[in-house]
């Protein structure tokens, strides 16, 4: 008995599937794509704490003004999510950093090396980046923190983002950016 009650759950979806593939089938067609996600909202300010800071945590805080100040560079890449080359506008993170107390000196190069950043968005999405993948003396990709989309500001993505040229898809990408938090490991003994 358990062993005809094992084979009909085994072949049930099997049967279901071929069943939605026959000519004629009444059962509803199977989506393959995945639903909408709901947009991210939106970020008016970039709060960066760089926990590494020589005279202690340093924190800064950023609005959408302060990063149009900064030099702007535009970046050309592809979304593999909407399947559309885009291109987004925004300062380097390295150049916003700087503002938080870490640019890249000689001096600090080793901290660099070793402090990784936590980049938060609006809607509690995390991602991990090392420090020096963010940094143009050491990578050459380019992350940038996005204020704007194709010349405009960006609507769907919050008005704070995280943008980088390197990787096969978005994933690191952090929309309603929010706060960068750079921690540096302590020195080995």
């Amino acid at each position: 008995m358990k062993l005809i009650l094992a084979a009909a759950f085994l072949l049930s979806p099997t049967a279901l599937i071929a069943q939605a593939h026959e000519p004629g089938s009444t059962m509803p067609e199977m989506n393959s794509q995945m639903p909408a996600k709901p947009p991210v909202p939106p970020s008016h300010s970039l709060l960066v704490t760089n926990l590494g800071a020589v005279n202690g945590p340093n924190t800064k805080t950023f609005t959408v003004a302060d990063l149009a100040k900064l030099p702007q560079v535009t970046v050309h890449v592809h979304n593999a999510h909407s399947k559309r080359d885009e291109d987004y506008t925004g300062p380097l993170v390295s150049d916003v950093f700087a503002l938080a107390g870490l640019a890249l000196t000689h001096e600090n190069e080793a901290a660099i090396l070793h402090s990784y950043v936590v980049a938060s968005a609006t809607d509690n999405y995390r991602v991990v980046y090392s420090a020096a993948e963010m940094e143009p003396g050491f990578s050459n990709s380019k992350v940038i923190v996005a204020i704007s989309k194709s010349s405009a500001p960006n609507t769907e993505g919050g008005d704070i983002q995280l943008i980088n040229t390197d990787g096969a898809r978005p994933a690191r990408w952090i929309h309603g950016l929010t706060t960068l938090t750079v921690t540096t490991l302590p020195p080995t003994k």
